[in-house]
This record gives C-alpha cells, structure tokens and sequence, in this order.
C-alpha cells in the first residue's frame, strides 16, 4: 500500500489518496498522519496523457529510443504516450505492430499506445488492426512532413477515413495542404532559407487542411482529431464544426502557443523548425486565450526529436523539422497557471481526461477509486531555469533554453509506483 497524505486535488481540497497496487483505493479527508508521501504544499493531478510523440524507434535511435524518450517523460509528470507511426519503417502493417511492440517491451514505467499510420493502399491492415487494445487510432499525413505516409489523393483520403468510420477508430490528421506548400515555394523563385518556413507552411495551408479533413469525416461519419493547430484561424473552423454537432477533436502544442516566427530568424533558427511552423505574435495570444479559454481539447508535445547535428546542417531542406518537448510540457502549462492565465482544473481536462475520454481509457484521467494510480505532485511555487543540460531526451537540448518557469512535478506516480521523486 502506497499513500499520499494531506495534498491538495486540482479543486482546492486537500485529501489523503491511498493506493493499493496499480490502483486508487481510496481518496479519503486528510488526516494528521505521519505515514506515506507528505503531500503538505503540493498539488496533485492526473497523470498527464501526451498524445502525440515520436520515440523515433524503430529507425532512429540515435535520437531517442523507448528508454530516454520515457525518462524524458516521466521527469515531465506525463504517464501515458500515444506513439506516433513515421517511424523506418512505418507503422503501416498487422506485422510491424507485432515488431514494435517487441521492441518497447514491458519493462517500462509509461503506459503506451501506438497511432497506426494510414497510406492509399493498407486499408486491410487499418482493418485488422482495428481491435487491437494499444492502437489509439489511425494518423493521416496530408503533407510532407512525413513522406513515406503522404497521402493527397480525395479518392484515397475518402477511403481511409471511411475504412476508420466503420470500424470505429478516430482519424488523427496533420492538417498542411500539401499543393499549396509546393506552390508557396515556388514563388519564392529561390533557394529557401529556415526563415521562409513559415512563408511556405502559411496560415491558408493549414486551415485549406483543415476544410478538407472536416468536410471528408462530415461525409465519411467518423471521428476526427486534428493534430496540432498552429493558428487561431484552423481551431476556428474546427469549432464551427463542433456547432454543428460534429465529432471533432483539436490538439494544440506548447510551442505553438509559447514561441513566435521570429526564433527561426535569428542565429539558431535551425532549431525552431518545425512542422507545422511557429506563428506571429497576434497568433499565439489568440491561440493561447482558446487554449486558457476551454476550446481546445487536448495538449500534444509533438516530441520530436532531432540531434544537435542535424538540426545544425546546411541547407533549409537538410534542417529536419521538430523539437522536443514531452518533458516540457507540463511545465510550460504550469507557469500558465502560475501566471492566472489557466486554471488548475482546466490544465488537468487538457492534460488527460479530456484524452481519456476521447480515446476511451475509462480508467485514467481521474483521481478516483479505482482508476489508475498514474498521479502527478506539483510544487507550483518552485521557480526553475529549464536548460538543454538538464533534459532526459537523448537529443539533450530544447527550444525553451533558459526560459524561467514556476510550477515544477515533483513526484511522479505511475501505475502505483514512484517512477520519480
């Protein structure tokens, strides 16, 4: 038996939690006892559920493998991951499945699912792997960011999402047009440099994304999740969506809502590239108010990993897009809280029971008895420097080097076990 006493839940309340094995048993008034995890002065959540990293493996492992990218985020307070499927090869098949999940094993302290990638031509295998308990859903790349995924076709977009409405998985779309990336580009009529990114990943190319995704699911019947939104104006038609009784899900990323295009200017561009790209300053506010405000559903790190190398190399299509962040991700919520911009509450609906009930993990998400013993203690008055020498990524560095932050996870608790203290 393991218990936390006299710690404050996200309502203000203080409470005693016991747990027994994997489980909550009990969340009881706080007591004056001396026993278990002295709580006093923290706060605790809901293990955070990051739905969308990249744990690079298999094909990448000099960039991350299952280890560091858990140790990574378990030092972040996230307990659960959802993986995503552009890994080498891709997650594409019944078989590869089986592969991966040898690779990650079982001897890890997070709990992981997989999204299975789609492509114009694995309609089968989407189908068979369709009752598998670690598929979270299927991914569909309508863009260049991962071209061994690509797919742009209407004919087999439609296909897709109506093979996923009919056997009830949720369709996760990185929402670029492709055609208009190729297009911005060419008017460029020149070689592009880092800062031409967000020139040729504008505005018009995620939301004409977003249209396409949300007309095919209105046609198709299924559920949609939109990968991180970058812009206020793609969680705008997405609402609309919603008005309309539409099931549809919307991500947003840290970064997205923290840092502006001018980073790809300066000497270190190379390292703010990612896909989509970093936004101007107006957007962000108007993305951060949606995200404080209740609109968005669900904050995704987009953990992806780089070296220092290759994001140093020369030549805008040398530079691989992405950055890490499941570590991140907390905190950067956290110093939102700290800042009375986001309410305690409405971080934990972002951070995990939103993605609970989303993705029907019935016992995660809430500090009850009998759900999951995956359970995150907050000192939310520590201040700390968040530095690239302090990062558990194996990449070992981060976009928010030496950003100031209050709000740091203290104890982690994953499946009943102190995985970090």
């Amino acid at each position: 038996m393991l218990k936390i006493r006299n710690v404050q839940l996200p309502s203000g309340k203080c409470a005693d939690i016991i747990i027994e094995g994997s489980k909550i048993q009990s969340v009881e008034e706080a007591t004056i006892s001396e026993e278990g995890i002295d709580g006093t002065g923290l706060i605790v959540i809901p293990g955070i559920i990051d739905p969308h990293v990249h744990f690079r493996i298999p094909g990448a492992w000099h960039k991350e493998d299952w280890e560091t990218g858990s140790a990574s985020a378990l030092k972040g307070g996230v307990t659960t991951v959802f993986d995503m499927p552009n890994t080498s090869p891709p997650l594409t098949t019944f078989e590869r499945l089986m592969e991966k999940r040898k690779i990650v094993g079982t001897g890890h302290k997070i709990n992981a699912y997989f999204w299975f990638g789609a492509t114009p031509n694995n309609l089968a295998e989407i189908a068979a792997v369709s009752k598998e308990p670690d598929i979270i859903g299927v991914k569909v790349y309508m863009s260049s960011a991962s071209r061994d995924l690509l797919v742009v076709e209407e004919k087999d977009l439609y296909q897709i999402f109506s093979t996923c409405a009919t056997n009830n998985l949720i369709v996760g779309v990185h929402a670029e047009d492709e055609a208009l990336i190729q297009i911005k580009r060419s008017k460029l009529e020149r070689d592009p440099q880092i800062s031409d990114h967000c020139l040729i990943r504008d505005t018009p190319v995620e939301t004409s994304a977003v249209r396409k995704a949300l007309r095919l699911a209105r046609e198709t019947g299924c559920q949609l999740y939109l990968c991180h939104i970058s812009t206020p104006e793609g969680v705008e038609l997405a609402l609309e969506a919603k008005e309309r009784g539409q099931p549809v899900f919307i991500e947003v990323t840290p970064h997205h809502i923290t840092l502006d295009e001018e980073r790809l200017k300066g000497a270190n561009g190379c390292y703010f590239k990612m896909n989509p790209p970093l936004r101007i300053a107006e957007q962000i506010t108007r993305l951060r108010e949606y995200v404080c405000q209740g609109y968005i559903d669900t904050i995704g790190s987009d953990h992806a990993p780089h070296t220092k190398t290759e994001k140093q190399s020369i030549g805008y299509d040398n530079v691989p897009s992405g950055v890490p962040g499941v570590e991140t991700l907390l905190p950067i919520l956290l110093n939102l809280v700290a800042g009375e911009q986001l309410m305690m509450e409405r971080l934990v609906s972002l951070t995990s029971s939103n993605a609970a009930k989303i993705f029907r993990l019935a016992s995660k998400g809430k500090i009850e008895k009998g759900c999951d013993a995956d359970l995150v203690l907050i000192d939310p008055n520590q201040k700390v420097v968040i530095r690239n020498q302090d990062m558990a990524t194996k990449c070992g560095w981060t976009p928010y080097d030496g950003m100031t932050i209050r709000g740091v996870p203290k104890i982690i608790i994953s499946g009943g076990i102190v995985a970090q203290n």
